[in-house]
């Protein structure tokens, strides 16, 4: 049965230590590695735990705004297709991934990021929410009066 012990190699101008981290009670910013993020001649690494508060701010930051541009991407794309979808499924598909964004940024970014920015990013998010439902609603009400419109027709005499 093997030990599981972790180190940290410190290199300091003058000397070099070995000092001991229990990775597991850190208080940090976990990044994972991508898959297929291999490089010759390196050292392959799965997860790395960030502990700068303000380093831990910018990362967090920046994979939160990479999110929301993938989140306005996607809104684009929908209101590009908008004759194409009758049902109004893409609609409800982005409202959704808007709704798992909001989660996601009292979940897991909250502690990361600072108040004001976390209270922003709310703001948009809820705008994007708010476009989105006004533009699913009114593609519901054309749908009903396309209804009405053909029962009101009916067959005559």
């Amino acid at each position: 049965m093997s030990i599981n012990q972790r180190f940290l190699i410190v290199k300091e101008k003058n000397s070099k230590e070995i000092k001991y981290f229990d990775y597991d009670k850190l208080d940090g910013y976990n990044l994972r590695a991508k898959d297929n993020a291999h490089f010759n001649d390196a050292i392959d690494i799965s997860r790395m735990i960030i502990i700068n508060p303000t380093f831990i701010e910018k990362i967090a930051t920046k994979k939160l705004n990479a999110k929301f541009d993938k989140l306005i991407n996607m809104m684009s794309y929908v209101c590009d297709m908008e004759e194409e979808d009758e049902t109004g499924e893409a609609y409800r598909i982005v409202l959704n991934e808007a709704n798992k964004l909001k989660m996601e940024l009292f979940n897991k970014y909250k502690k990361h990021i600072a108040e004001a920015k976390l209270e922003l990013m709310q703001k948009k998010i809820e705008i994007l929410e708010g476009e989105l439902k006004l533009r699913l609603d009114a593609l519901y009400n054309s749908l009903e009066e396309k209804e009405k419109l053909e029962q009101s027709k009916g067959r005559g005499r």
